[in-house]
C-alpha cells in the first residue's frame, strides 16, 4: 500500500499525529547543556524544540527553508513539523491557552508497518484533544499514555523491519505537505499546495479580536494560503517551533533556521522565549541560542 498526502491512511487515522497536540503532553524542565544550547537555561520537554513566548498578542511570523529529511526508523513515524501559532501553552496565569491557532509545513517519513504500529496509541491519544479544554492536566495524561502504547508498538515494527521479512510493509515514503489547525480541532491539510525540501516558507498567524487569520507562503513556489478561524479567546503565548511525535524518533533533518521572527512586529530577543526541547528515542532535540530575530535548531 502506498501512501501519500492525498489520501494516506496515516492522515485519516487520527488527528493526534497532526501538529498542535504537544502542549498537553509537556511534563518535565531540564537543565540545558551549555554545548548543546550554548547556556545553561531550563529546557521544557515535550514534542516542541523550539522558543515559546508568554504574554498577550496578536501577532506572530516568521521565515525557514524547509529541510531535506532522512528516514532512520521504518517501524515507527518520523517528522519534522516546523510552524508558528498563538497560545497552546500555559500562559501568564499558567492556565493552557487555547485555541492553539497555527500553520506550518510537515516533512515525514511513514510506513506501511508505521502505521498500523501508531493506530492503537493514536485512539488513545485522540481522547487528550476531547478532554483538552475540561482538563488539560487530564488530557496530557492521556496523551503520555497513547504515546507510550504507540512507541512500544513502534519498536516492535522497527525491530520486525530490520530483519527483511516484510519489505513491502517496511518501505518507507516522504510526505511533505502544507496545513493548518486550530487545536484541539483537527489539522486541515492544503491539498493543492506543493511543498518540497529546500522551499523557502512563511507563516503569520494573527488574531484581531474576533478572528484568528493563518497565512502560509511557499516563497519558492509562488503559492499563498490563508485561512479565517472566528474566536473571541485571546492569545496568550506565541511559538516558533519545530514539532515531532511525541518521544517518537525523529528523521534526520538538515538544520532549519528561523529568521525575521517577529512578535507584534518585535524580533524574539526582546522578548524572554522559554526554550523547549524533544527527547526523541533517538535524540535530544533543542534550539540554538536566540540571535535577534533568528535561532537554528537541529
Amino acid at each position: 500500500m502506498k501512501l501519500s498526502s492525498g489520501n494516506s491512511l496515516w492522515r485519516h487515522a487520527a488527528r493526534a499525529i497532526a501538529p498542535g497536540c504537544a502542549v498537553l503532553a509537556v511534563a518535565a524542565t531540564l537543565q540545558a547543556a551549555p554545548a548543546a544550547a550554548q547556556s545553561n537555561v531550563p529546557v521544557h520537554v515535550g514534542n516542541w524544540a523550539g522558543y515559546v513566548v508568554k504574554g498577550d498578542f496578536r501577532q506572530v511570523s516568521a521565515t525557514w527553508v524547509q529541510p531535506a529529511i532522512t528516514c532512520l526508523n521504518p517501524g515507527t513515524f518520523q517528522r519534522v513539523v516546523p510552524w508558528v501559532g498563538l497560545n497552546g501553552a500555559a500562559g501568564l496565569d499558567g492556565r493552557t491557552a487555547l485555541p492553539l491557532m497555527q500553520t506550518g509545513a510537515e516533512s515525514l517519513c511513514v510506513s506501511e508497518a508505521a502505521v498500523y504500529a501508531a493506530l492503537p496509541g493514536l485512539h488513545i491519544e485522540n481522547l487528550a484533544a476531547d478532554l483538552a479544554y475540561a482538563d488539560p492536566r487530564v488530557a496530557g495524561l492521556v496523551m503520555q499514555a497513547g504515546d507510550r502504547v504507540s512507541n512500544g508498538f513502534g519498536a516492535a515494527a522497527d525491530s520486525l523491519c530490520a530483519t527483511g521479512v516484510f519489505p513491502d510493509a517496511c518501505e518507507t515514503e516522504q510526505i511533505h505537505d502544507a496545513w493548518w489547525e486550530g487545536y484541539p480541532a483537527p489539522p486541515v491539510t492544503y491539498a493543492d499546495a506543493e511543498v518540497r525540501p529546500g522551499d523557502t516558507m512563511h507563516a503569520e498567524v494573527s488574531w484581531d479580536g474576533g478572528a484568528y487569520t493563518m497565512t502560509l507562503e511557499n516563497r519558492s513556489r509562488g503559492w499563498t494560503r490563508t485561512t479565517v478561524e472566528p474566536s473571541t479567546a485571546p492569545a496568550r503565548t506565541a511559538e516558533v517551533v519545530v514539532e515531532g511525535h511525541l518521544n517518537a524518533a525523529l528523521p534526520g533533518f538538515t538544520p532549519i533556521t528561523f529568521t525575521d521572527i517577529r512578535i507584534d512586529g518585535r524580533p524574539l530577543a526582546d522578548y524572554g522565549p522559554l526554550a523547549y526541547g524533544i527527547a526523541a528515542t533517538n535524540r535530544f532535540l533543542m534550539p540554538g541560542p536566540v540571535d535577534g530575530a533568528s535561532y537554528t535548531i537541529g
